[in-house]
């Protein structure tokens, strides 16, 4: 009995140092799990590590409405299993109840069942792979007249889409700025992001500003652009837009 007992308690201690390495959140009835675009994830089927007679689990996503769902791997004690697909992509550890996936793409998002018959229950886990890729760092354009500044920032290689944020320094009245076009387009290959936004800086806001702009994290450079008092005919004075980075 005490031979057993210990056995169980290593296979806990075990779990416990293996979840802890895991990056995923635990909820009541789904476990979310994160993954970067072109790395890898390890999905955790069961906790249950001290079920020791595992007669076969298999990881599958749900088709649309719960029907035509689509294997991706499993393992069986009496037999092989052939995951098509994902052969070249996915390693199950029927030890640590878990599957590898890696070369992560976009449209890996999305749930996974997996289903696991022990000689006496059967179980099935849910699991909620969300996918992320980095923005690249936003790059920043400065086009002035008389009158405005148009500021153009883009962003490419991201997911999922996401806003760009401005950061005007010191911070503007709405009325002294606007957004004039946002937009997004999709790689149809990779499925990843480029986004862009642009934006009308009005001369009056100001001597002197700095705009820098972020998307997901990665933040920009600031551009400085500044209002420069001008005499005209009449002694009529005015500010003329200028970009200080030009």
């Amino acid at each position: 009995m005490d031979v057993v007992y210990g056995m169980c308690v290593q296979w806990l201690l075990r779990c416990v140092l293996f979840l802890e390495s895991l990056p995923f959140l635990q909820s009541k009835d789904v476990t979310m799990v994160i993954g970067e675009v072109g790395g890898a994830v390890t999905i955790p089927c069961t906790s249950d590590l001290c079920e020791n007679h595992l007669v076969f689990m298999y990881v599958q996503r749900p088709g649309s409405n719960g029907n035509n769902p689509r294997f991706i791997n499993g393992y069986h004690t009496n037999k092989r299993l052939y995951p098509k697909e994902y052969t070249n992509r996915t390693h199950v550890d029927p030890r640590q109840r878990t599957m590898k996936l890696w070369s992560i793409l976009p449209s890996d998002e999305g749930l996974y069942e997996c289903h696991i018959q022990y000689q006496t229950k059967k179980k099935q886990e849910n699991i909620q792979l969300n996918v992320t890729a980095n923005y690249s760092i936003p790059i920043v354009t400065v086009a002035c007249d008389n009158v405005s500044c148009l500021v153009t920032c883009s962003s490419d290689s991201g997911y999922p889409r996401r806003d760009i944020e401005w950061s005007p320094n010191p911070p503007l009245n709405q009325s002294h700025w606007r957004v004039v076009n946002s937009s997004d387009v999709t790689d149809p290959v990779s499925m990843l992001f480029s986004v862009f936004s642009s934006i009308s800086v009005n001369c009056s806001s100001g001597p002197r500003l700095n705009l820098s702009c972020a998307v997901g994290g990665a933040l920009s450079q600031e551009h400085t652009v500044y209002g420069e008092e001008a005499a005209r005919p009449a002694e009529r004075v005015q500010l003329t837009c200028r970009n200080l980075d030009s």
